[in-house]
Protein backbone atom coordinates (compact mmCIF):
# COMPACT_ATOMS: atom_id res chain seq x y z
CA UNK A 1 0.00 0.00 0.00
CA UNK A 2 1.31 3.44 -0.89
CA UNK A 3 2.05 5.79 2.04
CA UNK A 4 -0.17 8.76 2.83
CA UNK A 5 2.69 11.20 3.55
CA UNK A 6 6.17 11.35 2.02
CA UNK A 7 8.74 13.69 3.57
CA UNK A 8 11.64 14.70 1.32
CA UNK A 9 14.71 16.12 3.08
CA UNK A 10 17.53 17.54 0.92
CA UNK A 11 20.87 17.41 2.72
CA UNK A 12 24.38 18.67 2.06
CA UNK A 13 27.11 18.21 4.67
CA UNK A 14 24.55 17.77 7.44
CA UNK A 15 26.33 15.12 9.54
CA UNK A 16 26.14 17.32 12.65
CA UNK A 17 22.34 17.69 12.73
CA UNK A 18 20.73 15.18 10.38
CA UNK A 19 20.50 12.58 13.18
CA UNK A 20 18.50 14.94 15.42
CA UNK A 21 16.30 15.85 12.47
CA UNK A 22 15.53 12.25 11.59
CA UNK A 23 14.87 11.23 15.18
CA UNK A 24 12.42 14.13 15.51
CA UNK A 25 10.69 13.30 12.21
CA UNK A 26 10.50 9.57 12.90
CA UNK A 27 9.25 10.10 16.45
CA UNK A 28 6.50 12.38 15.16
CA UNK A 29 5.49 10.02 12.36
CA UNK A 30 5.41 7.02 14.70
CA UNK A 31 2.56 8.73 16.58
CA UNK A 32 0.42 9.46 13.51
CA UNK A 33 -2.49 7.29 12.32
CA UNK A 34 -1.34 7.33 8.69
CA UNK A 35 1.46 5.56 6.81
CA UNK A 36 4.54 7.52 5.80
CA UNK A 37 7.99 7.44 4.26
CA UNK A 38 11.11 9.59 4.65
CA UNK A 39 13.40 10.29 1.70
CA UNK A 40 16.80 11.90 2.35
CA UNK A 41 18.61 13.16 -0.75
CA UNK A 42 22.33 13.62 -0.08
CA UNK A 43 23.56 16.26 -2.51
CA UNK A 44 27.12 15.05 -2.89
CA UNK A 45 28.15 15.64 0.73
CA UNK A 46 31.85 15.49 1.53
CA UNK A 47 31.19 14.46 5.13
CA UNK A 48 29.37 11.44 6.61
CA UNK A 49 25.78 12.59 6.05
CA UNK A 50 24.67 9.38 4.33
CA UNK A 51 26.41 7.15 6.87
CA UNK A 52 24.70 9.01 9.73
CA UNK A 53 21.30 8.60 8.05
CA UNK A 54 21.82 4.86 7.73
CA UNK A 55 22.96 4.57 11.34
CA UNK A 56 19.88 6.43 12.55
CA UNK A 57 17.70 4.08 10.53
CA UNK A 58 19.14 1.00 12.22
CA UNK A 59 18.40 2.49 15.64
CA UNK A 60 15.01 4.03 14.88
CA UNK A 61 13.72 0.85 13.26
CA UNK A 62 14.26 -0.86 16.61
CA UNK A 63 12.64 1.77 18.82
CA UNK A 64 9.79 2.85 16.54
CA UNK A 65 9.30 -0.28 14.42
CA UNK A 66 9.58 1.84 11.29
CA UNK A 67 10.99 1.00 7.90
CA UNK A 68 14.29 2.59 6.98
CA UNK A 69 14.50 5.88 5.16
CA UNK A 70 15.18 5.98 1.47
CA UNK A 71 18.63 7.51 0.97
CA UNK A 72 19.41 8.91 -2.47
CA UNK A 73 22.94 10.08 -3.22
CA UNK A 74 23.78 12.59 -5.94
CA UNK A 75 27.14 11.76 -7.51
CA UNK A 76 28.19 15.37 -7.01
CA UNK A 77 26.87 18.57 -5.45
CA UNK A 78 24.22 19.73 -7.92
CA UNK A 79 22.02 21.91 -5.73
CA UNK A 80 19.11 21.90 -3.32
CA UNK A 81 16.56 22.32 -6.10
CA UNK A 82 17.83 19.25 -7.93
CA UNK A 83 17.74 17.22 -4.73
CA UNK A 84 14.19 18.28 -3.90
CA UNK A 85 12.95 17.48 -7.42
CA UNK A 86 14.69 14.10 -7.40
CA UNK A 87 13.18 13.23 -4.03
CA UNK A 88 9.72 14.36 -5.11
CA UNK A 89 9.84 12.13 -8.18
CA UNK A 90 10.84 9.19 -5.99
CA UNK A 91 8.15 9.83 -3.38
CA UNK A 92 4.95 7.77 -3.49
CA UNK A 93 2.86 9.41 -0.76
CA UNK A 94 -0.54 10.90 -1.56
CA UNK A 95 0.90 14.09 -0.07
CA UNK A 96 4.57 14.98 -0.56
CA UNK A 97 6.20 17.45 1.83
CA UNK A 98 9.70 18.78 1.45
CA UNK A 99 11.37 20.07 4.57
CA UNK A 100 14.75 21.67 5.21
CA UNK A 101 17.28 19.45 6.96
CA UNK A 102 17.57 21.82 9.92
CA UNK A 103 13.83 21.66 10.71
CA UNK A 104 13.64 25.44 10.97
CA UNK A 105 9.93 24.77 10.63
CA UNK A 106 9.23 21.99 13.17
CA UNK A 107 7.81 18.85 11.61
CA UNK A 108 4.56 19.00 13.59
CA UNK A 109 3.67 22.18 11.68
CA UNK A 110 2.56 19.86 8.85
CA UNK A 111 -0.68 19.56 10.83
CA UNK A 112 -1.48 23.13 9.73
CA UNK A 113 -1.02 22.22 6.06
CA UNK A 114 -2.81 18.89 5.68
CA UNK A 115 -6.43 20.04 6.23
CA UNK A 116 -6.27 22.29 3.17
CA UNK A 117 -5.85 19.30 0.89
CA UNK A 118 -9.23 18.07 2.08
CA UNK A 119 -10.57 21.49 1.09
CA UNK A 120 -9.42 20.95 -2.48
CA UNK A 121 -6.05 22.69 -2.65
CA UNK A 122 -3.23 21.14 -4.70
CA UNK A 123 -0.27 22.83 -2.99
CA UNK A 124 -0.02 24.15 0.58
CA UNK A 125 3.07 26.12 1.59
CA UNK A 126 4.36 27.32 4.93
CA UNK A 127 4.89 31.06 5.30
CA UNK A 128 6.96 33.23 7.63
CA UNK A 129 5.38 36.47 6.43
CA UNK A 130 1.71 36.21 7.33
CA UNK A 131 0.13 37.94 10.36
CA UNK A 132 -0.11 34.69 12.36
CA UNK A 133 3.36 33.39 11.46
CA UNK A 134 5.70 32.80 14.41
CA UNK A 135 9.27 33.74 13.52
CA UNK A 136 12.12 33.48 16.02
CA UNK A 137 15.65 34.85 15.67
CA UNK A 138 15.52 35.84 12.01
CA UNK A 139 18.79 37.75 11.32
CA UNK A 140 18.54 41.27 9.91
CA UNK A 141 20.43 40.32 6.72
CA UNK A 142 17.82 37.65 6.01
CA UNK A 143 15.02 40.18 6.58
CA UNK A 144 16.60 42.53 4.04
CA UNK A 145 17.26 39.72 1.56
CA UNK A 146 13.67 38.49 1.88
CA UNK A 147 12.16 41.95 1.38
CA UNK A 148 14.18 42.76 -1.76
CA UNK A 149 13.76 39.30 -3.25
CA UNK A 150 10.01 39.34 -2.56
CA UNK A 151 9.64 42.59 -4.50
CA UNK A 152 11.50 41.12 -7.48
CA UNK A 153 9.49 37.89 -7.41
CA UNK A 154 6.16 39.72 -7.12
CA UNK A 155 7.10 41.93 -10.08
CA UNK A 156 8.46 39.29 -12.43
CA UNK A 157 6.94 35.91 -11.59
CA UNK A 158 4.72 34.86 -8.69
CA UNK A 159 2.19 37.41 -7.46
CA UNK A 160 0.19 37.21 -4.26
CA UNK A 161 2.55 34.96 -2.29
CA UNK A 162 4.17 36.50 0.78
CA UNK A 163 6.95 33.94 1.26
CA UNK A 164 8.22 31.83 -1.62
CA UNK A 165 11.38 30.67 0.18
CA UNK A 166 10.16 28.89 3.30
CA UNK A 167 11.49 25.33 3.11
CA UNK A 168 8.22 23.68 4.10
CA UNK A 169 5.93 22.96 1.14
CA UNK A 170 3.43 20.17 0.50
CA UNK A 171 1.95 18.92 -2.77
CA UNK A 172 -0.48 16.31 -4.00
CA UNK A 173 1.60 13.49 -5.49
CA UNK A 174 0.53 14.00 -9.12
CA UNK A 175 1.12 17.75 -8.81
CA UNK A 176 4.57 17.26 -7.24
CA UNK A 177 5.58 14.87 -10.01
CA UNK A 178 4.34 17.21 -12.74
CA UNK A 179 6.20 20.21 -11.31
CA UNK A 180 9.41 18.26 -10.62
CA UNK A 181 9.53 17.01 -14.22
CA UNK A 182 9.23 20.57 -15.52
CA UNK A 183 11.70 22.13 -13.05
CA UNK A 184 14.99 23.38 -14.50
CA UNK A 185 16.41 25.41 -11.59
CA UNK A 186 18.67 23.35 -9.36
CA UNK A 187 19.91 25.79 -6.74
CA UNK A 188 18.21 28.24 -4.37
CA UNK A 189 15.85 29.82 -6.92
CA UNK A 190 13.95 26.56 -7.37
CA UNK A 191 11.15 27.50 -4.95
CA UNK A 192 10.11 30.36 -7.21
CA UNK A 193 10.21 28.12 -10.26
CA UNK A 194 8.01 25.50 -8.62
CA UNK A 195 5.44 28.10 -7.65
CA UNK A 196 5.61 29.79 -11.06
CA UNK A 197 4.98 26.46 -12.77
CA UNK A 198 2.09 25.85 -10.37
CA UNK A 199 0.53 29.19 -11.29
CA UNK A 200 0.97 28.59 -15.02
CA UNK A 201 -0.56 25.11 -14.68
CA UNK A 202 -3.55 26.46 -12.79
CA UNK A 203 -3.01 24.53 -9.56
CA UNK A 204 -4.84 25.71 -6.44
CA UNK A 205 -2.36 27.00 -3.85
CA UNK A 206 -2.76 27.98 -0.21
CA UNK A 207 -0.22 29.86 1.91
CA UNK A 208 -0.39 29.04 5.62
CA UNK A 209 1.36 30.73 8.58
CA UNK A 210 3.86 28.47 10.34
CA UNK A 211 6.41 28.64 13.11
CA UNK A 212 10.00 29.21 11.95
CA UNK A 213 13.16 29.24 14.07
CA UNK A 214 16.49 30.45 12.68
CA UNK A 215 19.15 27.75 12.81
CA UNK A 216 22.85 28.50 12.65
CA UNK A 217 24.88 26.79 9.95
CA UNK A 218 22.94 28.01 6.92
CA UNK A 219 24.52 27.20 3.54
CA UNK A 220 23.23 30.50 2.08
CA UNK A 221 25.80 33.14 1.09
CA UNK A 222 23.89 36.45 1.39
CA UNK A 223 25.52 38.27 -1.54
CA UNK A 224 26.42 35.47 -3.96
CA UNK A 225 23.17 33.53 -3.56
CA UNK A 226 20.98 36.64 -3.66
CA UNK A 227 22.45 37.62 -7.04
CA UNK A 228 22.11 34.05 -8.31
CA UNK A 229 18.47 33.89 -7.20
CA UNK A 230 17.64 37.14 -9.02
CA UNK A 231 19.22 35.72 -12.19
CA UNK A 232 17.16 32.56 -11.69
CA UNK A 233 13.92 34.55 -11.46
CA UNK A 234 14.59 36.25 -14.79
CA UNK A 235 15.50 32.93 -16.40
CA UNK A 236 12.44 31.15 -14.96
CA UNK A 237 10.07 33.60 -16.58
CA UNK A 238 11.79 33.12 -19.94
CA UNK A 239 12.01 29.32 -20.01
CA UNK A 240 8.39 28.80 -18.94
CA UNK A 241 6.86 31.59 -21.02
CA UNK A 242 5.00 29.10 -23.24
CA UNK A 243 3.92 26.71 -20.50
CA UNK A 244 0.20 25.99 -20.79
CA UNK A 245 -2.40 25.24 -18.10
CA UNK A 246 -3.53 21.67 -17.72
CA UNK A 247 -6.66 20.88 -19.73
Amino acid sequence: MLPFLSIVIPAYNEQERIADTLFAVKDYLSRQPYSSEVIVVDDGSTDFTTEVVRTVDIYSSEIHDQSVSVVMENVKNVGKGFSVARGMLKAQGSIILFSDADLSTPIHEVEKLLPYFEAGFDIVIGSRNLPDSEVEKKPMYREIMSFIFRLIVQTLTVRGIHDTQCGFKAFRREVAHDIARLQRTYRFGFDVEQLYIAAKRGYRLKEVPVRWIHQDGSKVNPIRDSLAMVADVVRIRRIHAKLKPLA
